[in-house]
């Protein structure tokens, strides 16, 4: 049996004003997690051009910056001339990171730490038709780049943390929700954050439908339960794979030899496989997103 000395609750009582004062009404987090804090404030953030003076002031600054799956914004900022640093990375936590590496050396790092090469998922996303943009996508990991990134820096956006989005039309910007309450506000239409989502599913439904046919094959099936708010990738699948027949490893990998061998005809001829359509059209991924 626990027993609590005398003074116990007093001590408790006084961490809990000292945690309401200092970092609720106030909004303040600490400059920087050194362990998981007994009570998380939370707050919302709004990014955009006009909080980036504020968002850098709040920065810390790391030399050799190495994301996570906490972090649910990689903010390029290296088209900024009078900015002398070229990434902001906003965490779930509610700390910002800045630094002066591009965000194309920020995520190789990261690449390299998920030990999955890019250009792998590039070329498994080639096959999917994502010729362009091409999600990460490495089991629950889901960050997805702004804009081409062949030749240039990009910002990089968690998708495995938005749970909704919506278009602010009057003033042609999208609106991110993020867990925990953040917001993240980007300067461009609707239409080009439903194609990102669209991307992310197709990737993400492939490789899910891949690693349970290989869990099939060596192991007992089995249903992962999650508690924790469905992000919008999983909840769109949720609902639009219901009634269909599931993904075989047999299936994508026949589809993948077939569009490999389309590439080296385009590359030798000059031409298409005029078969192609037909062949994309009996794959069971066409079903779900046209």
């Amino acid at each position: 049996m626990v027993q609590f000395s005398k003074d116990e609750p007093i001590h408790i009582y006084r961490d809990l004003t000292s945690f309401y004062t200092n970092s609720l009404l106030h909004d303040e987090s600490p400059p920087y997690v050194i362990h998981s804090n007994l009570y998380q404030s939370k707050r919302t953030l709004e990014i955009n051009a006009e909080t980036l003076s504020r968002s850098l002031n709040e920065a810390i600054e790391q030399q050799h910056l190495l994301i996570s799956r906490h972090s649910f914004y990689i903010y390029d900022l290296s088209s900024y001339p009078d900015c002398e640093y070229n990434t902001l990375v906003f965490q779930l936590s509610g700390e910002i990171l800045k630094s002066k590496e591009t965000t194309s050396k920020i995520m190789k790092r990261y690449f390299d730490y998920c030990r999955v090469d890019y250009g792998f998922v590039k070329q498994f996303g080639k096959t999917l038709g994502i010729n362009q943009r091409c999600p990460y996508v490495v089991g629950e990991t889901m960050f997805v780049p702004v804009k081409g990134t062949a030749k240039n820096h990009s910002s990089w956006i968690a998708f495995h943390h938005v749970l909704y989005y919506e278009e602010q039309v009057a003033s042609q910007l999208t609106c991110l929700k993020i867990r925990q309450l953040h917001e993240l506000t980007l300067p461009f239409p609707r239409k080009k954050v439903d194609d990102m989502f669209m991307k992310t599913s197709r990737l993400y439904h492939t490789t899910k439908a891949l690693s349970r046919d290989l869990q099939n094959m060596f192991a007992p099936f089995y249903e992962e339960s999650r508690y924790e708010d469905l992000n919008i990738v999983k909840k769109e699948l949720t609902s639009v794979t219901a009634g269909h027949p599931p993904l075989s490893l047999v299936k994508i990998f026949d589809y993948m030899s077939l569009h490999r061998a389309n590439d080296m005809l385009q590359t030798v001829l000059g031409e298409d496989n005029p078969y192609l359509d037909e062949i994309k059209a009996r794959f069971p991924y066409s079903l779900l997103f046209k």
